[in-house]
């Protein structure tokens, strides 16, 4: 009897190593297939604009130091620019694991569908044109902003009157509209 269910444990296990090779295989095609979706997803997100629009955002959002300067702010500006270039397709590289780790391959299929089509590459360019105009507003919202979290930080912490003015010099040395 011993003999009988070794035998049939065996034959099972040689059935089963085809299956499960296969099964292993196919998940590894799946895996390198959402890698691909993953990666061209973000080259269609990105577009031809990405580079130029984050180097504006970054270039609009740097504050503004009185006390560099005006060639010195312009070499900053300058190898600000040049590592975004730098950053981004080292970023890129990082992040489709991400993509291809949290998205079921049908919605990568999708996604690439969508950003592909006329409305997703409408969707991209036109994000990149909002940029600018969406980087006044959060520059415009900003200082309001970090005068309020001055202000809630000096609550909180018991800030003196002397303590809380210091907080809002340094607000408004960074957004100068802080206040």
């Amino acid at each position: 009897m011993m003999k009988l269910l070794r035998g049939l444990l065996l034959a099972l296990t040689l059935l089963a190593a085809p299956v499960a090779a296969h099964a292993q295989t196919a998940a590894q095609d799946e895996a390198a297939e959402r890698l691909a979706l993953a990666n061209k997803f973000i080259v269609l997100l990105q577009g031809d604009q990405m580079a130029a629009s984050m180097r504006q955002m970054m270039t609009m959002m740097a504050p503004n130091n009185p006390g560099v300067p005006a060639e010195q702010q312009a070499i900053i500006t300058e190898v600000t620019g040049e590592m975004v270039e730098i950053m981004l397709p080292r970023l890129f590289e990082a992040m489709a694991p991400v993509y291809a780790d949290i998205f079921t391959l049908e919605e990568l299929r999708g996604l690439v569908d969508f950003y592909q089509s006329d409305i997703g590459r409408s969707l991209v360019r036109k994000s990149f044109e909002a940029t600018p105009r969406i980087t006044e507003v959060v520059m415009g919202v900003m200082p309001g902003i970090m005068s309020e979290m001055g202000d809630r930080l000096c609550d909180r912490m018991g800030c003196s009157a002397d303590e809380r003015r210091a907080v809002k010099s340094a607000m408004a040395r960074t957004y100068p509209n802080a206040g």
